[in-house]
């Protein structure tokens, strides 16, 4: 863990004159491109994507000022323990499966009850 505090990391957001930032919709995506808030906004772990971007936008909408690219410096970390979270998951994993266990235990004793009623009724028939 001491190697992570001198880790450098740097995210990119692209941002427009307005001082919107980008938002990627997808394929077929709806919605506004450029967001005032920086936590709904596109963040680029790459500067290749994030120039993509800027290259798209210059040469679809020449008319338009040329969209630039803010460098974020990620210095801190904060490591989170997901101990407890996963053993009370795995605990209601197996709660549930127990309980399914169960379910279809009684299920096929009653199944198998129906059907040896089912086989005694057709014995006594031929006996008769």
């Amino acid at each position: 863990m001491d190697k992570l505090n001198l880790l450098d990391l740097g995210l990119y957001v692209v941002v427009n004159n307005a001082g919107q930032y980008f938002r990627a919709k997808g394929y077929g995506g709806v919605g506004q491109s450029f967001v005032s808030d920086v936590k709904q906004c596109k963040v680029y772990c790459k500067i290749g994507p994030a120039r993509s971007v800027v290259t798209y936008f210059a040469n679809t909408y020449p008319q338009y000022p040329t969209l630039q690219i803010i460098k974020l410096n990620i210095a801190g970390y904060e490591v989170l323990d997901e101990a407890d979270r996963v053993q009370k998951a795995k605990e209601k994993k197996a709660k549930a499966e127990a309980a399914h266990e169960k379910y279809m235990a009684e299920h096929s004793l009653k199944e198998a009850e129906k059907a040896l009623k089912i086989a005694q009724d057709k014995l006594n028939k031929l006996k008769r």
